[in-house]
């Protein structure tokens, strides 16, 4: 018997089929473990140790508004000009309402406006403004 026949009647096709899945999975493993190579080196070794963060000085505290400004202008401005004494003498609606907004008083725009109409914030010109002194 030659051909064909031989190799159907010595079971063959199912030990060629067998050596293929075998030499497949050989290659598999092989190439897997060909793929960890690059990892051994960090099993065997020490894992560097992290920079050092740079040590930073802490922010100044931050000065804090009451939820809620009193009804009364004259006091009510008090907190505001202590709240904005390091602006300056004079300064710009932009920079007084970022310091209100990061002290956290509710609606800056709101209480700059009862200021100016009151004449406590008064235009100085070019874009600048003052705290009149206030009396009560």
């Amino acid at each position: 018997m030659y051909g064909l026949a031989a190799i159907e009647q010595a079971n063959g096709w199912a030990m060629a089929a067998a050596g293929a899945c075998i030499v497949l999975s050989g290659l598999s493993v092989l190439s897997f473990l060909i793929s960890m190579i690059p990892r051994i080196p960090g099993v065997t070794e020490k894992p560097p140790s992290p920079p050092a963060e740079p040590v930073e000085a802490p922010p100044p505290p931050r000065k804090t508004a009451p939820e809620r400004l009193p009804d009364d202008i004259h006091a009510a401005a008090t907190i505001l000009i202590e709240l904005t004494d390091e602006l300056g003498e004079s300064f710009t609606l932009v920079d007084l309402h970022r310091q209100c907004k990061e002290a956290g008083l509710p609606n800056p725009h709101m209480a700059i406006n009862r200021f100016r109409e009151a004449g406590l914030l008064t235009a100085l010109g070019e874009g600048q403004f003052s705290w009149q002194p206030v009396s009560e």
